[in-house]
């Protein structure tokens, strides 16, 4: 009984022996997946190249670039379902004055010619009694556009210590877009404008981000008040008296 006992423990052993040992494989892959892109804006704006270098200081994006930056984006986004084909025709104008509608105008046409529309540009609008005697018999859709409010607000101030100090802005860009039938001055389509963008500058570049001309693109820097400025000392103070009384009381 103890011999077959033995012999069958020597027959596993023998097997165990032969069965090569288990080694954990390892897998490397040439390239992993694409990080998605940082944000839309950054797709639909190429032309907006970012300065950057290793020393020396950053050059901020000023608020008109921003602006425009901003209503590109909405144009982009609120022109999806417009029923504008390629090699269609069409008239640009705004609906109403605005001191900056340069920039809604500008960002029109350049998604309107990355379509493939054809367009005859106005910068003043166009009466009712008058659109269909000027563009009625041509056949060609009026597209209007609305500037309703385009800002730069200064939020809030980011950082404590002297030189890192940056202030937060949100550019907005908001109106709408109509499609209208010339001949009748139906409307066709419409389209909503809607975008903000929120980034952050050094303070003491306040001048190089604003322009006189443009009152809608400037705003006032926000203040700290006292409370505060003594909440980060009081903050690191207790901490480093907790610290301190740690290390006293260690044996």
């Amino acid at each position: 009984m103890r011999g077959r006992f033995l012999g069958l423990l020597i027959a596993v052993l023998a097997c165990a022996a032969l069965v090569p040992a288990a080694e954990a494989k390892k897998f490397r892959y040439a390239s992993g997946p694409k990080a998605p892109e940082d944000s839309t804006l950054a797709v639909s704006n190429a032309y907006l190249d970012p300065v950057v270098r290793s020393r020396g200081p950053r050059v901020p994006y000023t608020n008109l670039q921003l602006a425009q930056f901003v209503a590109d984006t909405a144009v982009v986004r609120a022109l999806r379902s417009a029923p504008l084909e390629q090699g269609a025709h069409a008239v640009l104008a705004p609906a109403r004055e605005h001191p900056l509608n340069f920039v809604l105008e500008r960002s029109m046409l350049k998604e309107l010619a990355r379509r493939g529309v054809e367009v005859t540009v106005r910068h003043t609008p166009v009466s009712d009694d008058s659109l269909a005697l000027l563009y009625g018999k041509q056949g060609d859709p009026v597209v209007e556009y609305t500037l309703g409010s385009t800002k730069t607000t200064y939020l809030r101030l980011v950082g404590w210590l002297p030189g890192r100090v940056k202030v937060e802005r949100q550019s907005l860009v908001q109106g709408s877009i109509v499609l209208r039938d010339a001949a009748t001055s139906r409307v066709l389509w419409t389209g909503d404008l809607a975008q903000n963008f929120v980034d952050r500058f050094a303070r003491g570049q306040v001048s190089l981000v604003e322009d006189a001309r443009y009152a809608e693109l400037k705003d006032e820097v926000p203040s700290r008040n006292v409370d505060k400025v003594f909440e980060p000392i009081l903050v690191v103070g207790v901490v480093g008296g907790l610290v301190a009384l740690f290390f006293a009381n260690r044996p």
